[in-house]
Formats: structure tokens, C-alpha cells, sequence
């Protein structure tokens, strides 16, 4: 059965977007990504007609015939085929699988106008054409490299690159290269322009024309700075040119090659795969979407967190705030951070604490998005930190606890502890000594707010959490035992608490949460990339649930129990304690959004349907 996840789907693609293809003459055109999978797409359909996967991944080979009837799809296994538009079915096929193939990997690829061959350039440098009807080759010659091949609008020649990133065009019956003038700044990419009469040459650091008549150049446009050029593309009409770059596209008027604009397409790690179409452009990003000149795509979701009604969606160095099955806001960590690794929400909805990868760990008001902590340069690297009512608290990389209130503007710190979790309304501060026992902290002040609590054995704690909205502890010990401490006798006695063995793991969680009630302790397990999650019942003392192959960062909501994961396509997918799917949140381009569940549509934003096709 398909993930709901997969529902309300703003893309076909679950891998990066690797090569792209456009016919201006039907409007056909086509997307392909790093896993093989190719999507066509014809006029009047809102999403692909046909999605196929021919090989393996596909690196910029992809071409569609004048008129939109065929495609050609090279591989990086250096299979090549030519397919019908329509059903996907073979014209032409050479396979090739493994080592053998891939030291001849696909990067271009194109199909003569009349249909009868098809021509590619691979990472071997060599330049191939084959006779689609009879499937035999007819040429290979050495010594050409580049990232395009391209037949003439006669078929009669074939335009490439040498291996020193210079044009070629050459006559497919003398085999005689046509004189054209030396680039002063070598070429990855050559192509015709739309009426024949010129030859566009494009590489990191410029863009070049020159006539097809006499080879001779008439413009050039070199970079300043910036990350270089990734590839060009033609409006529809030919009247201008877009070089697509890591962030933007430039605008150039043709044939004067003068800067027209530039805007940014919002494609995280762009690949190159770029078109031009009746909507504009569009550019293929990581996240297996095509992205225009909106504001772009929030991007993959890399982390997640959330506790009650709040949810919270990395993406990147950006954190997109939910509320119930609303999208309220985004929060930037800040210049320079970095991916936000690690994500929380106190339990009122009122801060966001964000633990990035290289920078210091910060806490946002959730309302307004502004900073209302930065931890300093001794919290980059937190191996963990949490946050309970006005008090957030840091486990530091070089060791110790470090801990804020925010409501008195007040930090203390001790350089001992080894292990540490705060309860969800910051009243107490549980630590763990070099020695692996435990004390009870009052955040406050820094002093034992309770008789330290008697170990269940000589075995030193790992991991500790306190239960949401009880004075309840969880203790993980150094054999993978889950131990309970009821603490509120403790509290109102002043007496050490004795806790009580739950049960032992097989294998050593990396995490472990307290649910509201106190009946249900939840632990993750990391296996790989993967982790798995136990529900275990703290009286009964056994699990009642074990959901597998989750994502490795995988979060469980204290007050709930609901398991929080990162989903395909800009997404939070929502499961309940027994791993069945209960929500999405979804991320669309151009800043749209959506939440919806089996039922359907549970919100969405006003232009959540133009960020669906």
C-alpha cells in the first residue's frame, strides 16, 4: 500500500533532478532523476502522462525529437534508448550494465529531426552515432569531451565539443569540421539557437555566440565571481537566453547577448537540469522538484520536532513552524549556521530552541521568529540540549551543562556532568555524575532540589527523561536496562526515590521519552541509516508497539506519543504509537503548503493547487 506521504504529491521524482528536455515546438517535455526515473510530460496535462525508468540513473542525457513524438535517454550505466513519448515503449535500445558500462556514461544525448539516429557524448570522450531503424552504430570518434551533442535542424551535421572545450561542428557525410573561431573561455555545453543561425556556447565562466555561416564569434559575456554557469536554455520564441547558476538565472537578450535581469529559481543544490517553457523557467533541485522564479521550494526536510499542536520542519537552515494543520511562519537560524540538526518546541508553543551543525545553538520566540538566545561560541557542537518552559539547557561538546532561564536572564553551568534532560515546565534539571549516578537539579540556582535518587544497581545511567507533566523519571543504564523513578514522594518527603527495573533492551537507544500519564515510556533504537522505535507499557512492564525502518531522526511528541519523521517531497509524516500513518505536512513551491491525512485535505494555503502542478 502506498505511503500517505506519497499523496498530494507535488513531484514524481524522490531523487534529485539530474537532466531535463524541452521541444518548443509541441511543448513536450521531460524530467529525469539520479535514480532513472524519466517523467514526460505532454500540453493539457496538469502532471506527467508517462513516467518510466529505462536504466539507471541519468546524468543530462535526455533529448526530446522535434515534435514530441520520441525521447532519448542515456544512462550512467552507458545504456541508450530511444522511446516513445507516448507509452514509453523502445524504438532503440544498446544496454549496457556494471563496470562495462559505466566507464561510458551518458552526459548527452539527441535525436536527429527526421528520427533516423540518435547521437551521444560519454565520459569516455567518445562521440557515438547510431542508425535508430537498423540499430547498428555508425560512428565513434575519439577525442571529443562536454556535456551536449546536438544534431543541426537538417540532421546533415552534429554539433559537440572537442576535449579542450571548443565547438565542432561536423559534416555527417565528408566527416569535415566547419572553421569556427577559438573560445577564450572553454565550453561544457554548445547548442543551436532556435532559428539555426548561431551556435551558443556555455561554461562556468561565460557564454559565447557565433554564426553557423563562418564559425566567426559575434558575442560573449564572461562571469564575474559568483558560483559559475551550470547551463543555458532558450525562451520558446528564441528571443532570449537564461544561464542558469547555482542560485539564480541571468536573463540575456538575443543575438546581442545584452543582460536583460536576474532573479533567483530557489533550487536547492542545483544539478544543471534546467528548460524554458510557456511557464518560464524552471530548474531541477535535490529535492526532486522543479523550481521557477518564485521564492523557490522550502527544500527537503532534514529534522523535525514538535510537542501538543505545534510542529516544526527543518529545511536546511530554516525552520517552518505548524500549528495544528496550519503553516504559521519560518524561523532562520541565522548567517553562517548552517543545517539546523536537532529541533525542539517548549510545551507551550511559545520558543523554538534550534541546535544547528556549526554554530551556536539558538532560541527564537515562535511568534515572531526573533532571537531571544544566542548560546554563545561554547555551544557549537552541543551534543544535545532541551528546553522546558523559560529554561533551555545544553549538554557541551567539550563537557558539562550549560543552562539559561529566560525569564530572569540568568546562566549558570557545571562542568561535571556527563548526561543531563530537563522537564518539559523547567523545574528540575536531571544530571548524570562522572560517576554515572544521578542528581536532581533546581535550574534556579543550580542545587540539589532533591535527595539524590538510589541507583537500581552498579551499573552507571546513560540516558535520562523526565515524563511530561508528572514528576516521573526514565533512566537508561550502561546495560540497556530502562529503569522508573517515581519522584514525587521524594519531593514532598525529602527522601532519596528508589526506582524500579521496567525492562532490558537488546540494544543501546540513543533516546528516550516520557508520555503524558506516565503509563508509556518511547525509546529509539539508530540501525544505519534507519532506527526503530519501542512503545514500552512502564507497569506492565513490556512493549507495546515496535515500529521498524523509520527515519534515523525520527522524534516522538512528549505529550501525545505520536512519532514525528522526515517524508518525501518537503514533508513531516505523522504516525500513531502502533506506526499507522495519521498526518502529512507538507512543504510546496513558492511558499504554498498543505496538511492533509486519509480523509483528505485538512488545510492548505490559498495557492496550494498552483504549487500542486
Amino acid at each position: 500500500m502506498a505511503s500517505l506521504a506519497d499523496q498530494f504529491c507535488p513531484n514524481v521524482h524522490d531523487a534529485a533532478i539530474t537532466a531535463a528536455a524541452y521541444d518548443p515546438w509541441s511543448g513536450v517535455m521531460a524530467t529525469a532523476d539520479a535514480a532513472g526515473v524519466v517523467a514526460v510530460q505532454r500540453v493539457g496535462e496538469s502532471t506527467p502522462g508517462l513516467i518510466f525508468q529505462p536504466g539507471v540513473g541519468v546524468t543530462g542525457a535526455l533529448h526530446i525529437i522535434r515534435g514530441g513524438s520520441l525521447i532519448a535517454v542515456g544512462d550512467n550505466d552507458g545504456t541508450i534508448g530511444v522511446y516513445s513519448t507516448a507509452d514509453g515503449s523502445p524504438e532503440f535500445q544498446e544496454v549496457r550494465e556494471g563496470a562495462r558500462g559505466r566507464v561510458r556514461a551518458m552526459r548527452g544525448v539527441a535525436i536527429s529531426p527526421e528520427g533516423a539516429r540518435v547521437a551521444t557524448i560519454a565520459i569516455d570522450g567518445l562521440l557515438r552515432i547510431w542508425e535508430i531503424e537498423k540499430g547498428t552504430r555508425a560512428v565513434a570518434w575519439q577525442g571529443f569531451a562536454g556535456l551536449t551533442v546536438e544534431f543541426d535542424e537538417r540532421g546533415q551535421r552534429v554539433l559537440c565539443l572537442d576535449d579542450a572545450g571548443q565547438p565542432r561542428l561536423v559534416d555527417l557525410l565528408s566527416h569535415q569540421g566547419l572553421p569556427m573561431d577559438r573560445l577564450q573561455m572553454p565550453a561544457e555545453r554548445a547548442m543551436f539557437s532556435l532559428d539555426g543561425t548561431l551556435v551558443v556556447t556555455v561554461g562556468q565562466a561565460g557564454i559565447s555566440l557565433l554564426r553557423v555561416v563562418d564559425g566567426h564569434m559575434v558575442a560573449s559575456f564572461a562571469t564575474r565571481g559568483g558560483s559559475g554557469i551550470l547551463n543555458v536554455v532558450q525562451r520558446p520564441d528564441g528571443a532570449q537566453i537564461g544561464a542558469v547558476s547555482a542560485r539564480s538565472i541571468h536573463i540575456f537578450s538575443m543575438p546581442d547577448l545584452q543582460p536583460v535581469e536576474s532573479l533567483r529559481h530557489g533550487a536547492p543544490d542545483a544539478t544543471g537540469a534546467a528548460w524554458w517553457g510557456q511557464n518560464g523557467i524552471r530548474v531541477g533541485g535535490s529535492d526532486g522538484l522543479a523550481h521557477g522564479s518564485g521564492t523557490g521550494s522550502a527544500g527537503p526536510v532534514t529534522a523535525v520536532g514538535g510537542f501538543g499542536d505545534t510542529r516544526l520542519c527543518v529545511h536546511g537552515d530554516r525552520v517552518a513552524v505548524w500549528s495544528k494543520n496550519r503553516r504559521m511562519r519560518e524561523l532562520v537560524a541565522g548567517q553562517g549556521a548552517g543545517a539546523i540538526r536537532e529541533v525542539k518546541v517548549d510545551r507551550d508553543g511559545r520558543y523554538v530552541l534550534c541546535v544547528p551543525q556549526r554554530a551556536a545553538i539558538t532560541v527564537h520566540d515562535a511568534h515572531t521568529g526573533k532571537v531571544v538566545l544566542d548560546g554563545g561560541p561554547e555551544t557549537i557542537g552541543a551534543t544535545t540540549a532541551e528546553i522546558g518552559g523559560t529554561v533551555v539547557a545544553a549538554q557541551l561538546v567539550a563537557g558539562g551543562v550549560r543552562w539559561w532561564d529566560l525569564a530572569r536572564g540568568k546562566a549558570l553551568e557545571l562542568r561535571w556532568p556527563g548526561g543531563m534532560t530537563l522537564s518539559h515546565g523547567g523545574t528540575w534539571l536531571g544530571v548524570i555524575t562522572p560517576r554515572g549516578a544521578l542528581k536532581i537539579l533546581d535550574p534556579a540556582n543550580g542545587r540539589e532540589a532533591i535527595p539524590d535518587p538510589v541507583p537500581t544497581a552498579d551499573v552507571p545511567a546513560r540516558l535520562l527523561s523526565f515524563v511530561n507533566r508528572r514528576p516521573d523519571l526514565l533512566v537508561v543504564d550502561a546495560e540497556n536496562i530502562l529503569a522508573h523513578y517515581d519522584l514525587g514522594a521524594s519531593a514532598r518527603e525529602k527522601r532519596p526515590a528508589e526506582g524500579r527495573d521496567v525492562i532490558q533492551l537488546h540494544a543501546p537507544p540513543d533516546r528516550v521519552w516520557g508520555i503524558t500519564g506516565g503509563q508509556y515510556a518511547a525509546l529509539r533504537v539508530p540501525e544505519g541509516n534507519e532506527c526503530t522505535l519501542l512503545f514500552v507499557d512502564i507497569q506492565k512492564q513490556t512493549v507495546v508497539a515496535e515500529v521498524n525502518k523509520l527515519h534515523r531522526d525520527a522524534q516522538v511528541d512528549a505529550e501525545n506519543g505520536y512519532i514525528l519523521e522526515p517524508a518525501r517531497s518537503g514533508a513531516l509524516l505523522e504516525r500513531e504509537m502502533n506506526g499507522t500513518e495519521r498526518r502529512v505536512l507538507r512543504a510546496l513551491p513558492d511558499g504554498q503548503w498543505m496538511c492533509f491525512s486519509k480523509r483528505g485535505i485538512l488545510d492548505a494555503s490559498e495557492g496550494a493547487g498552483t504549487g500542486l502542478r
